[in-house]
């Protein structure tokens, strides 16, 4: 039986213009609250963040954010990894000097970009990061840095992914977020792994969860969960990964198909 269902949102509980039918959602999530069952949001964006589009039930839900670094379960942490503050110094000193970069350091509470953003780059930063502080430097940095967010130029970025991946092997996991950046992660942090917290806290086994899912940073939560859905606007490889497939996000599939799930229990 299912216990919990986590749902990422860009590209899956989200349509295309970035938003959700929230009516539809509030009477499911009533739904979900009278069996017991949690709904847990599974982003690469933080809480801070995710809870504004959850906003009238943003203390109720269960957040597996920033790919799994932060697990917060009503309004509090119960999980919340930190790239040790070498690192995060270390790959300072070496992305700042380089022309056309950009640095954001995402905090628990807070994010913070090194110098001062252009406005257009601004403007997209705050879809991910609302409340964005600019900071001289990594003195005025009081939250613990959870991930690190790089804009570099175009062809420095697979060199770069590179570079960091081995010369940080077994502290951060830099990773392409989509856009044409650079995420760095706590190595061996993802989806998953904050998902397998969640189940531990709770004693729950992965046969009942369920998750949806599109990308690539999908991928461990859909081969964890006992019920697995790719969207149809899925990628390929997350089509192969889960069990079954629901309508893309255009189409309320996540919704959709949690309806399914009740109506058959």
């Amino acid at each position: 039986m299912i216990k919990a269902i986590a749902t990422d949102m860009d590209g899956t509980f989200l349509n295309s213009q970035s938003t959700y039918d929230q009516t539809r959602f509030l009477t499911v999530y009533a739904e979900l609250k009278r069996r017991g069952i949690a709904f847990i949001v599974a982003s690469g964006n933080p809480v801070y963040q995710l809870q504004k589009t959850f906003a009238p039930v943003k203390d109720e839900l269960v957040y597996v954010a920033e790919n799994g670094v932060e697990l917060v379960e009503g309004g509090q942490d119960v999980f919340v990894g930190q790239i040790a503050p070498a690192a995060v110094t270390g790959i300072v000193a070496e992305i700042a000097p380089i022309k056309g970069s950009r640095i954001i350091l995402s905090g628990r509470h807070q994010a913070y970009a090194l110098g001062k953003l252009p406005a257009a780059f601004r403007t997209i930063a705050e879809r991910h990061y609302p409340g964005v502080k600019e900071v001289a430097s990594l003195a005025e940095v009081v939250d613990p840095i959870v991930k690190i967010m790089l804009d570099v130029p175009g062809e420095l970025t697979q060199p770069l992914m590179d570079q960091i991946n081995h010369d940080y092997a077994g502290e951060l996991t830099a990773v392409s977020s989509g856009y044409g950046n650079l995420d760095l992660i706590v190595a061996g942090m993802d989806k998953a792994a904050g998902l397998k917290h969640y189940l531990a806290h709770h004693q729950l086994e992965p046969a009942e969860l369920m998750a949806f899912g599109d990308g690539q940073n999908d991928l461990t939560m859909l081969q964890l969960a006992g019920e697995s859905y790719a969207m149809a606007n899925g990628i390929d490889a997350v089509k192969q990964a889960a069990k079954y497939q629901t309508r893309s996000n255009d189409e309320n599939g996540v919704l959709v198909a949690i309806e399914k799930m009740l109506a058959q229990n």
